[in-house]
């Protein structure tokens, strides 16, 4: 009796201490890098060379020649884009825009083409893999990466205050989100595989694969005007070479080298696609150099310790920028971080096992949970500990053990949660890089109830990333969308048609979807529409019922019920 007085003497001090939480604040260099991009401005470092940084997270760059107008990259959204055009137009002389250049494919670079009045038979360039890899965050991994970009960029945040959203590091905020986002693309109608010179308003413009931050990335130059476009292989912060918001592995020896063959150019005028223009061969030159050597050190010291038999989280431990490149502003870490990119070089040479034979098969969370907290004594001795850290300023292993007792014991998940989200806003607080900030923030939010959980912001986006994804992306989608429960003992399949874009098989076989080209002769039910019809009718039941309805989606053999039986084994 007196051992449960204690415990909830304790517990009550702790609820106590909530109250007394340290303040909100922003990491000193972080608050100053808003300056960057804010108020919204739009840079002439050439004669003719505008760059429009601050308007969503994205620059957007137009070139205008002796003919025509070039825009390179066109932001993340029509909104933005809009506002963009708005500020160039008086500098564009009335010359037609001739050309657009995607330097990659992210979504950012991408969604504002249409707000852009191109001429009649202009020229959209790109790297020919950019469909391919924009398929990927587009298409299967969207609703992943739809959720997790939420919390990156901070977009359900309070805005303007020491609690909530800064900036994202490399702009001041991601537009999409906020509804102006979709159905800006235009599918590229020129692409390269390596090199393309060109010729577009008058100008001459070498095009280059080089990769880095995406696979698909290419550098922009200008040589009788030695003006180069860098695209994302270079920023005013530390390269992101991982995301948290999810990417593939982005290999750091392609994107030094392709700074070294940036380097080699002896630029004069440098126009990123991410933060201020940067003028005159030298600074160019010294950026170029720091960043590369940071990338390069960055990959060379994870490797020579991985060689050494280190786990990762020994040489995140190690590994620390030398004092010169720390201390260049260009390479703070106020969008990537070294620990983050440590962890996803050893994982791109070796994988997700670290080498520690205890970590080949783990306990199932729940198990793992239930016995961190036994050994605490139980979950109520383990909750009273994770306030103890807290008070002690060990906000990590608080957010740690507070979900161990969450998981552990329904009865106290309510007091765990609120504890850990009170150590993820201190996390987040003291974050320098705005991408962990919003993130920690943004979690600490949802587990409050004052933001979107992970399944509502992926209903909210559900099909508007891909609009603009060829069909054959599209249909890709579902065999990742299977429910392999429900279709354990499933035999079925549908033969869906899209005007002018194909026809498909999507045949599920015992928790297994498989998606050939043509309808095959034996499906009992197949269904026609446009693509666009058939990804806004996808969205729900009841959409694709009102596209029934209006005749958008068509049921040319089978009836409505075995089409609603059949879409149902992909929900859930």
């Amino acid at each position: 009796m007196i051992r449960t007085l204690a415990l909830t003497a304790a517990l009550s001090a702790a609820g106590a201490a909530f109250a007394h939480e340290p303040a909100p604040r922003i990491a000193p260099s972080l608050a100053a890098h808003t300056a960057e991009f804010a108020p919204p401005k739009v840079y002439e470092p050439a004669p003719g060379v505008f760059s429009a940084v601050g308007y969503g997270i994205a620059n957007s760059i137009m070139v205008v020649g002796k003919t025509g107008v070039v825009i390179i990259d066109t932001t993340d959204s029509l909104d933005e884009a809009k506002k963009v055009w708005a500020q160039f137009e008086p500098h564009a002389g009335g010359k037609p825009i001739v050309g657009v250049i995607y330097t990659h494919n992210h979504n950012d670079h991408i969604n504002g083409a249409a707000a852009f009045p191109l001429a009649k038979g202009a020229k959209v360039i790109a790297h020919d893999t950019l469909l391919r890899e924009a398929a990927k965050w587009n298409g299967v991994a969207a609703p992943a990466i739809a959720a997790r970009a939420a919390r990156m960029y901070g977009v359900f945040l309070p805005k303007g205050t020491p609690d909530g959203f800064v900036s994202v590091g490399i702009g001041p905020y991601l537009s999409a989100f906020g509804g102006g986002g979709a159905g800006g693309f235009i599918a590229p109608n020129t692409v390269f595989a390596d090199r393309l010179e060109v010729s577009l308003g008058g100008e001459k413009f070498v095009l280059e694969h080089a990769p880095g931050e995406t696979e698909d990335q290419i550098l922009v130059w200008m040589p009788d005007r030695k003006i180069l476009f860098p695209g994302d292989n270079i920023y005013k912060a530390f390269p992101n070479l991982y995301t948290i918001r999810g990417t593939s592995y982005r290999d750091p020896v392609q994107w030094a080298n392709s700074i070294d063959r940036m380097r080699a150019l002896e630029a004069e005028v440098l126009v990123p696609s991410h933060t201020r223009p940067i003028v005159g061969a030298e600074a160019i030159a010294t950026e170029l150099t720091n960043y590369r050597d940071a990338i390069r050190f960055t990959h060379d010291q994870t490797v020579r310790w991985m060689n050494q038999g280190l786990t990762p989280d020994e040489i995140v431990e190690k590994v620390k920028l030398p004092a010169h490149l720390a201390a260049d502003p260009y390479l703070y870490e106020h969008y990537g971080t070294v620990e983050w990119s440590v962890r996803s070089i050893f994982a791109g040479y070796m994988g997700w096992f670290g080498g520690d034979p205890a970590s080949l098969s783990f306990d199932a969370p729940d198990v793992r949970a239930k016995e961190v907290v036994e050994l605490a004594g139980g979950a109520r001795q383990a909750l009273a500990a994770a306030q103890k850290a807290f008070d002690a300023g060990r906000w990590k292993w608080t957010a740690e053990l507070a979900g161990y007792v969450g998981r552990a014991d329904a009865g106290l998940r309510p007091q765990a949660d609120a504890l850990q989200a009170k150590a993820f806003r201190q996390l987040g607080y003291d974050s320098v890089s705005p991408n962990g900030r919003n993130y920690y923030l943004e979690r600490a939010a949802e587990l409050e109830k004052k933001a979107p959980g992970w399944a509502q912001i992926i209903g909210a986006r559900q099909g508007s990333q891909a609009a603009g994804l060829p069909a054959a992306a599209v249909v890709a989608t579902f065999p990742v969308r299977l429910n392999a429960e429900k279709a354990a003992n499933a035999q079925a399949a549908m033969g869906l048609k899209l005007a002018g874009d194909g026809d498909w098989t999507v045949r599920v076989r015992r928790g297994v979807a498989e998606t050939p080209v043509g309808v095959a002769a034996d499906v009992p039910l197949v269904v026609a529409a446009t693509k666009a019809d058939w990804v806004a009718a996808l969205a729900s039941p009841g959409a694709m019922q009102a596209a029934l309805a209006s005749g958008k989606v068509k049921i040319e053999k089978g009836d409505p019920a075995a089409l609603a039986s059949f879409l149902d084994l992909f929900r859930g």
